[in-house]
């Protein structure tokens, strides 16, 4: 495989989110990490961030860009940036804004691809792996920088790379950069609360009107004797003494015709 080794008329990496070359870069404070310490151990040019180019591509990326060498883009010395490994440092993505540092302008385009479902980080980055989800033709420089405005596939949460593509339109070179982050799930829609009901007896309740209160007294009903017939020892008694009093006066009237007789 034949790369580039004049010197390149464009040179450049994502900075936001962070390519894993530009961490690895000194000043970085994620440089001290472990795939950051092995590549750098592997030969990594820590310096030379800026640089993962290949001449005369054309366009012919998954021809010249072996699997699993996909971050080096097959360049010796950047193949610690191949390491499989989940503790790559990964940026957590807070916008749709991504930023792609360019220390040497030149006119060119731009290719983004985003892992696919069920990526694993521990597993060698394949051609397979990726989805192409943006191109950008010649976008203006801003403050040495060029921004991109990017929609997501909406199927991605959680750990994945992005990859990019910057193929130069007046110069032989096509620039490579791995960029592993953390994408955050979709706001959980809240559920709207379920309506208040009331059981048929609260219902009632609150629809039956309460009674107006009164002022003025109400009788309180006394038992009749007229209307309730004597008790069967009450007509005895009664009995009983009327036949006491016809007793005495049949008495009497004997005394009285006696005395009269003597």
């Amino acid at each position: 495989m034949m790369f580039s080794v004049v010197p390149a008329h464009a040179h450049g990496a994502p900075s936001d989110p962070a390519s894993r070359a530009y961490l690895c870069s000194p000043g970085q404070p994620t440089a001290s990490s472990p795939p950051c310490r092995g590549a750098i151990s592997a030969g990594l040019p820590s310096k030379e961030w800026d640089n993962i180019r290949l001449a005369d591509v054309a366009g012919r990326d998954a021809a010249r860009v072996p699997d699993g060498k996909l971050c080096s883009a097959g360049i010796p010395g950047y193949a610690g940036l191949d390491l499989p490994s989940a503790q790559w440092p990964a940026t957590k993505l807070k916008s749709t804004a991504f930023t792609y540092r360019a220390t040497i302008p030149h006119q060119g385009s731009f290719r983004f691809y985003a892992t696919r479902a069920g990526y694993s980080p521990a597993r060698p980055l394949r051609w397979a792996d990726l989805e192409q989800f943006l191109t950008v033709p010649s976008p203006p420089l801003v403050n040495g920088a060029y921004e991109f405005k990017v929609q997501l596939p909406k199927d991605r949460t959680g750990r994945h790379l992005i990859y990019t593509v910057w193929q130069n339109t007046d110069t032989p070179d096509t620039y490579y950069s791995c960029t592993d982050v953390e994408i955050a799930a979709p706001a959980a829609a809240q559920a709207p609360a379920p309506p208040q009901t009331r059981t048929p007896a609260a219902e009632t309740a609150s629809q039956k009107p309460s009674a107006p209160a009164s002022s003025i007294p109400r009788p309180v009903p006394v038992a009749s004797s007229a209307e309730q017939p004597p008790s069967t020892t009450t007509r005895f008694g009664m009995a009983a003494v009327v036949g006491a009093l016809g007793g005495l006066i049949a008495l009497g009237g004997i005394v009285l015709w006696r005395r009269r007789i003597l």
